[in-house]
């Protein structure tokens, strides 16, 4: 009877995190997919031999929420920064970077081929919320090209911008980095596309043509070089090919699981769509190259607590979007959250 008492007194192990290995992986790369459980089993143990990680995303479209979806929604700014949060403190001594794929701002147009009229407010805080998570490199997007155009003005100083193929005021062609004695530079990349909206300012060169030289130039300069890839797997994989690449975030739409795969010598992973889950690759690197890959593709459901400093931007900032939009078009539009 003690030992039942003592039992049932006794502290609760909480409860594990659903997780599922994604399938053709290898010894040396490796995918898993965290669907469920609370946000400390989410983060993974220190892992003295890993040397680096990369928590990813893109695809938010101007919105800092979840995706919208009647069931299960996932996503959200606030829901990231508290599971990089909680990632940070699990192990401070692990160099980590944050990273955006593109089409981070919304480019919606009207029928009279402008830009939608809440267009500007959507993206001035999404550019507020993303200052407040602190990413180290933002990809932009031929799609970013009309967000940041609809600012009205010169990109707020302070964001990380970054392109190998687009030029334009507050953009780099490459962001630095150090991870111990690592020297990790982050580049990008974008599809041409095609933007009905004026981009005044804004160039952008074929990818290959542009990134190729830079690529070169930076790999017998850096120990690790990024390539943030949106919307053209064609020209990255060419640039990768070339062998000046070491990790390639692939940025298109994409939903399906699937374990990192080389591409030459690269390391190539795909974000998720709307980032409803969060990526995390983890990375040993050993005399210039990735030996060894971890890419966790982590669900950021409801379960999941909101960082309160973003969690009170985005609640201030739908606030101010729906009476926007309800002056604008009514009680019955439904253009936001996605």
């Amino acid at each position: 009877m003690l030992f039942l008492l003592l039992a049932a007194c006794a502290p609760k192990a909480p409860p594990a995190p659903l997780v599922r290995a994604l399938p053709d992986a290898t010894a040396e790369l490796q995918g898993e997919i965290v669907i469920e459980g609370p946000l400390p089993s989410r983060v993974r143990p220190p892992d003295p031999a890993v040397s680096l990680r990369l928590f990813y995303g893109g695809e938010e479209k101007g919105s800092l929420e979840p995706c919208g979806c009647p069931n299960r929604p996932r996503g959200g700014v606030a829901r990231a920064a508290a599971l990089i949060a909680a990632a940070r403190q699990a192990d401070p001594a692990l160099p980590t970077f944050v990273v955006n794929g593109g089409y981070w701002l919304e480019d919606a147009m009207s029928l009279d081929g402008q830009p939608r009229a809440d267009v500007p407010l959507l993206n001035r805080w999404m550019v507020r919320g993303m200052a407040s998570l602190g990413p180290d490199a933002l990809n932009v997007a031929y799609n970013d090209m009309a967000g940041l155009t609809s600012l009205g003005g010169p990109p707020p100083e302070g964001l990380p911008l970054v392109s190998a193929n687009v030029s334009g005021a507050g953009i780099e062609p490459v962001r630095w980095g150090q991870a111990g004695a690592l020297k990790v530079a982050i580049t990008g990349i974008t599809a041409p596309g095609v933007t009905f909206l004026p981009t005044p300012g804004f160039v952008v060169r074929e990818p290959v043509a542009a990134a190729g030289p830079l690529l070169e130039a930076l790999d017998a300069e850096a120990d690790l070089v990024v390539l943030l890839a949106y919307g053209d797997p064609e020209s990255a994989s060419k640039l990768a090919r070339k062998g000046h690449v070491d990790v390639v975030i692939d940025t298109n739409l994409h939903r399906e699981a699937a374990s990192p795969f080389r591409v030459g010598d690269a390391v190539w992973v795909y974000s998720h769509f709307e980032t409803m889950r969060l990526g995390e690759l983890r990375l040993e690197v050993a005399e210039g190259r990735v030996v060894r890959a971890l890419d966790r593709k982590i669900d950021l459901d409801p379960t999941v607590p909101e960082e309160p400093a973003l969690s009170a931007i985005a609640a201030t900032a739908r606030a101010e979007i729906n009476l926007a939009q309800k002056t604008l078009f009514g009680s019955g539009f439904s253009g936001s959250p996605r």
